[in-house]
């Protein structure tokens, strides 16, 4: 059995999986360092470090009007019965997450924050609140009970805190 030497047109088993593994590490290791070097150079160049750009908020889909209704069937004008003006407000727990991940995106403001602009324009009972919208829109509909006993929904801007609409009698 002859042995051939190792050249660049015979290599070694080795040294073709070395050569190999050198290839791969070229085609994808050196351009993550050279953009996060660069993404690095970036954030030290604009004075401290630590800055954080705030999130941008993405573009809406062209059927928001549809998929974020202010008025749903529900917003009718009725009566208010005797166990709906003694209900403790509600909101549920879904909308009480969406809010608050919406909060922390920057998106809406906390409902506490909201309270006591909504409590000094608004005079009726509210007995649910729920949220609706996430980026492009954020509301809270606060179901209430009128001054004269009738079924309303009230619907505010989350980012704002201004009322934008009441549904109802």
């Amino acid at each position: 059995m002859t042995t051939t030497p190792n050249t660049l047109e015979n290599p070694s088993r080795r040294a073709a999986m070395r050569r190999l593994g050198l290839a791969v590490a070229t085609a994808y290791i050196v351009p993550e360092i050279v953009m996060l070097s660069g993404a690095r150079a970036s954030s030290s160049a604009s004075g401290s470090g630590s800055f954080v750009t705030p999130p941008t908020p993405p573009t809406a889909p062209s059927d928001v009007d549809i998929i974020e209704a202010d008025v749903q069937e529900s917003d009718t004008c009725q009566k208010a019965t005797a166990s709906e003006v003694n209900q403790p407000i509600s909101i549920s727990q879904s909308d009480f997450d969406r809010a608050q991940e919406s909060v922390k995106a920057g998106y809406a403001k906390p409902l506490q924050a909201i309270w006591p602009n909504f409590s000094s324009n608004y005079s009726g009972k509210v007995i649910g609140i729920e949220f609706t919208g996430f980026r492009w829109r954020p509301r809270y509909r606060f179901k209430a009970i009128s001054a004269d006993g009738h079924l309303e929904t009230v619907i505010v801007s989350a980012r704002t805190g201004l009322i934008e609409k009441i549904v109802g009698c």
